[in-house]
This record gives structure tokens, C-alpha cells and sequence, in this order.
């Protein structure tokens, strides 16, 4: 029997999107390292009872509950049903604000506050949230809370310490730990690149407002003047940008989590270019599919602003920055694109920080250390 039980709450799905690609890897790998899981999440339709069975395997105790309404109403109730999940736990890891908040009401003896990316900054820039709205305010007081009240604090960047550390004290930022969105590198693996008579470019995954597709389209169009390109669209859902992405002339396709692999190792570059107006939430923002493609030994591009993206792009020369949004700078990088492409070393350096930075079962290691300090 396990000497260390970890509640594991997130108001998000299991099922579906991150919580397919992030969650149950993580919660797998804890139990794979003789933690007692106990996950609790919030499902949008009824579960399956294969995925009830992976977990059951891998040993990992799964609550799922009914998602409920969305807006404010429904958040409010996921809230409390979360804190009556993990009232009276030993080790709680909350992934989010809204989980936060859940433990915030519960107090456990231990807990881990998941940043993530800055959640009422990010809802702000999604034009999902009203600056200044009594949700707004309340996202802030809990944010506050979860800052002074946590045992332990997980962010996805160094980017953003600075930050915590100017809204809430030193004090946060020196309890936190950087654990990035990270990949299983084993099945993101390093194969030969496709065809190069045709650039492959690949945009993947929810596309947001937070991104700035413009941006993207405009340097495939500026690639497609250099030579023969091809944008690959892979996105689970329809986006708000949908006019502007037609308008590049995609090849479209959707794809379950198993088969991104294939289509990551059929392209030649992924694109993940944000707004650099959507405001500081960018600071401790690090989309999955970077991990993606690096593990598979693909270069690629982002935006200046991004997380710790840039730096890591730049001093490991594994993409291209856009720090110019015109015509010039555009084609700047549409030539540095074209060169870093062309370069045989690029998909070892690509695998090489994957492997240092993303790699899931590193950072398993590292969450599994820190909830055992926590413990005891």
C-alpha cells in the first residue's frame, strides 16, 4: 500500500482535449511511481468505460462528476462539488484557478496551487471575461488566496515568477516550481523528414483568439511565393478564426491524440504564433504541441512574447522568433524559416531540448518530489 495519497483535482475533462493529452499521462506516471492517485474531474458526457479501465489498470482511483452548466452558475457549482471531493485530504494538487478555489473552501493540510497560465489574464484576452466584472474580481481575490495560502506553487515558465512575485511577494515565486506542459517523448520520436519538394507546415490543436492566425497565414503566404507550400490544419473544433484560415487554403483534418504523432512527423515546421496583445497571461503560457513538435525533431515558430518559448527557440536554434508582425518582418522570417529547415542539424537540437525541457516522465519525477517534501 502507497505511504503518500495525492488528490488530484481539475475542473476540466479527462476525455477530452487537455485533459486527454495532459492530465491522465501525468496522474498515469504518479501511480506508475507509487503514489495512491485519487482523480477528480469534471466530465462534459459520460464517461466511457474504456478510459475508466486505463485507469483502473494503471492503478489511479477516478471520481468523475457531472461538468454541469457553463457561465458563472455552473463554475460556482463545480467549485463546491470540488471542495466537498477533497475536504479533509492529506495532499491536494489543484490544476487551476477554479480548483484553487475548490480547496481554497475545503483546506486541506497540504496543497499545490497549478498555476497554469495566468487564468483570469487569459480569460480577459479570450474576451471571455469583463475587466472589472464581479467575476472578474472574484477570479483576482482567488488568485490572491491560492498565492498566499498554497504550500507549493507549479508554473509552466520562468517568465512568469516575476510576475507572481510583484502581485503577491517574493514569498510565491520562491515556493514555485517551473514544470512545463511536457510530452511523452517516446511517442513523439524522431523520423525522417517528409518530402522536401513541398513545405509541410502544420498548425495544430485549439485555435483561439488567444493566437494570431493573421500573423501565421501571412507567412505561409510568404513561404508559398518562395516555394511549393502546404498549411496542414489539425483542430478538434471549429475557431473563430475560420474566414482567415480558409483563406490560406488548408488542407483540414481532425485526428484523435494517437494519431498526432504520424501528422506531427509528416510536416516540416509548427507553427504556434499568440497575439503579443493578449496581454500578461502570455508570460506563463506554453502550448503542448511545442513539445510535439520538438520531440519529433521539428523546428518552430512562436511569437516573442510567449512564455519561456523565445528564449528556448533562440538559444537552442530550433525555430524562428516573429518579432515583427509586417510585410518586412514577416518575410524575415519566412527566410530564416526556409534556412533552419534546410539545416541537418536542426532535428537533434529539436530532440535534444525536448528531451531536456518537455519530457513527461522528467517532470513526473519532479511533481512526485515535490508531493512527497509536501507530505512529509
Amino acid at each position: 500500500m502507497s505511504d503518500l495519497r495525492l488528490d488530484y483535482l481539475a475542473t476540466d475533462s479527462v476525455v477530452e482535449g487537455i485533459g486527454a493529452s495532459q492530465i491522465l499521462a501525468y496522474v498515469e506516471r504518479f501511480a506508475d511511481r507509487g503514489v495512491d492517485v485519487h482523480l477528480h474531474t469534471f466530465e462534459k458526457a459520460e464517461p466511457g468505460a474504456d478510459i475508466r479501465e486505463r485507469l483502473h489498470r494503471r492503478g489511479v482511483s477516478w471520481h468523475p462528476r457531472p461538468f454541469g452548466r457553463f457561465g458563472a452558475v455552473g463554475g460556482v457549482r463545480r467549485v463546491a462539488a470540488g471542495a466537498s471531493a477533497v475536504r479533509g485530504a492529506a495532499l491536494v494538487h489543484a490544476r487551476s484557478d477554479l480548483a484553487a478555489a475548490s480547496v481554497l473552501l475545503a483546506r486541506p493540510r497540504r496543497w499545490v496551487w497549478d498555476v497554469r497560465s495566468l487564468f483570469s489574464d487569459q480569460r480577459l484576452a479570450l474576451g471571455t471575461l469583463v475587466e472589472g466584472s464581479p467575476e472578474h474580481r472574484a477570479l483576482r481575490r482567488i488568485e490572491r488566496a491560492a498565492a498566499r495560502s498554497s504550500d507549493a506553487v507549479v508554473t509552466l515558465t520562468e517568465a512568469v515568477l516575476p510576475v507572481l512575485a510583484e502581485r503577491h511577494g517574493h514569498d510565491v515565486a520562491a515556493k514555485a516550481t517551473v514544470v512545463t506542459t511536457c510530452v511523452d517523448t517516446a511517442r513523439f520520436e524522431v523520423r525522417p523528414a517528409p518530402d522536401p519538394g513541398t513545405l509541410q507546415v502544420l498548425l495544430a490543436g485549439t485555435i483561439n483568439r488567444f493566437y494570431d492566425v493573421p500573423a501565421m497565414v501571412d507567412l505561409v503566404r510568404a513561404l508559398r511565393r518562395r516555394r511549393p507550400t502546404t498549411l496542414q490544419l489539425v483542430t478538434p473544433e471549429p475557431s473563430p478564426w475560420d474566414a482567415e484560415l480558409d483563406a490560406a487554403d488548408p488542407v483540414r483534418r481532425s485526428a484523435s491524440p494517437a494519431e498526432m504523432p504520424d501528422i506531427v512527423a509528416g510536416c516540416h515546421v509548427g507553427l504556434s504564433v499568440c497575439r503579443d496583445d493578449a496581454g500578461i497571461s502570455l508570460r506563463g503560457s506554453m502550448p503542448t504541441k511545442l513539445g510535439e513538435f520538438l520531440a519529433s525533431g521539428r523546428p518552430v515558430v512562436v511569437n516573442s512574447l510567449l512564455g519561456d518559448a523565445s528564449a528556448l527557440v533562440r538559444e537552442h536554434g530550433v525555430g524562428v522568433v516573429v518579432d515583427d508582425r509586417s510585410a518586412a518582418g514577416i518575410a524575415r522570417a519566412a527566410d530564416e524559416l526556409e534556412a533552419i529547415v534546410a539545416d541537418p542539424g536542426v532535428a537533434a537540437r529539436c530532440r535534444a531540448l525536448a528531451e531536456e525541457h518537455f519530457d513527461l516522465d522528467r517532470a513526473a519525477d519532479r511533481l512526485v518530489a515535490l508531493y512527497r517534501s509536501l507530505a512529509g
